[in-house]
């Protein structure tokens, strides 16, 4: 499964449950629809860290990174390679 498929997946099921969301666009702005929140990202950081192996550093914990799933997906493949 594609990392942008897995982190789909898990907002879906994980943060945004009670939204009645079936899909996400890759693209949709999750903070800017209230998808993710203070304690959403928390767990989101928390599944990110432990299901693909990677420490996202504090300073990567910034609005752009998990704005989108495209720019999530990004931030995973920029920590997998470090």
């Amino acid at each position: 499964m594609s990392v942008l498929k897995k982190l789909e997946n898990y907002l879906l099921t994980e943060i945004a449950a009670g939204l009645g969301k079936k899909t996400l666009e890759p693209d949709e702005d999750l903070l800017e629809l209230g998808i993710i929140d203070s304690l959403g990202l928390m767990k989101l950081i928390s599944f990110m860290e432990e299901d693909f192996g990677i420490r996202i550093p504090d300073e990567e914990v910034v609005p752009e990174n998990f704005q989108s799933l495209t720019s999530m997906a990004r931030l995973v493949e920029l920590q997998e390679q470090n």
